[in-house]
């Protein structure tokens, strides 16, 4: 279904304030507040901003204390991206591959400029264990 609606000034501002802050799009955030409105989302679990947001911040922490060069995943750097279950109510939840996929295009820039990807005879190395990419931090 496509919703087309108008904002008053005070509304797009805030909005606006929250793209800037949390870099997604404003359908994103919209969609967000709609489904934990309806009861989609329950307020025991966070949105889909929330959850990248909280993963993201994780996976800067990570890095900032990871002194080798030794190759992690995304499970290993982030609590939080590791207990998002891969079913929510009942269907398929595609959020943690939209947070794996979304890390790997910002690896190389603020804030993971010091991360790269590792790859072996030209193809990304995975872990054994989840298939999961594999990066390393570049001091």
């Amino acid at each position: 279904m496509r919703i087309q609606f108008y904002t008053d000034d005070d509304l797009s501002m805030k909005i606006n304030e929250d793209v800037e802050k949390l870099g997604v799009n404003s359908n994103a955030i919209v969609i967000d507040i709609l489904k934990k409105h309806y009861g989609l989302i329950p307020a025991t679990k966070l949105s889909n901003v929330e959850l990248r947001t909280k993963v993201f911040s994780e996976i800067e922490e990570f890095v900032k204390k990871k002194k080798d060069s030794e190759g992690f995943d995304i499970n290993e750097a982030s609590e939080t991206y590791r207990k998002i279950e891969m079913v929510y109510a009942g269907k398929p939840s595609a959020i943690k591959a939209q947070i794996g996929k979304e890390f790997n295009r910002m690896v190389g820039e603020k804030p993971f400029e010091k991360v790269e990807q590792i790859f072996e005879n030209g193809k990304p190395k995975l872990t054994i264990s989840n298939r999961a990419a594999m990066y390393r931090v570049i001091n």
